[in-house]
């Protein structure tokens, strides 16, 4: 008499191959998941960064400007208000701010300021730093240069930027 074999079921290789596939599959998938996350996230805290370190060269920019638009426009007095070092600059201010080092903050509206320039309610701390500085080339000329730092997933990531400013509406001292 011949042995009847069940050729209806799986064997216990086949069974743990496909198991094997399956969680490999599911490994893979999850792993890709989070990394994608976390690049999406580090690509976003990158771009609020290189705004942020355009705004603080625009506030340069605007302070430069203002002088002119102040009729200060000769070599000795076209970069008042923009000594040389390492400052802060706040968007609604047309002013250097001592002390580079603060970490800015969120208000409910989008805007980044510093605590100690005033409290508003609903704002929340960022990991942003930024620092503007400024280094005189000639007596035409200012090297201004934006750099914001943030710490990110045990990472230090930092944003430069670097504007020269001329003095080309200069009058002639009298």
């Amino acid at each position: 008499m011949k042995a009847k074999f069940n050729n209806r079921g799986f064997t216990l290789i086949e069974v743990i191959v496909a198991i094997a596939v399956i969680v490999t599959a599911l490994i893979g998938s999850v792993a890709l998941i989070s990394f994608s996350v976390s690049s999406t996230r580090t690509s976003r805290s990158r771009i609020i960064a290189e705004g942020l370190t355009q705004e603080g060269l625009e506030i340069v920019r605007n302070i430069r400007d203002n002088n002119w638009l102040n009729f200060k426009r000769k070599a000795s007095d076209w970069r008042d208000g923009l000594p040389e070092g390492n400052w802060r600059v706040e968007y609604d201010k047309l002013q250097l701010l001592s002390d580079a080092s603060s970490t800015l903050m969120l208000d409910p509206s989008g805007f980044y300021f510093y605590q100690d320039q005033g409290t508003r309610t609903g704002s929340v701390a960022t990991p942003f730093q930024r620092r503007v500085g400024i280094e005189y080339i000639g007596n035409n000329q200012i090297k201004a240069t934006s750099e914001v730092t943030w710490q990110e997933n045990g990472r230090q990531n930092s944003v430069k930027a670097e504007l020269i400013l001329y003095n080309w509406l200069e009058e002639p001292e009298t």
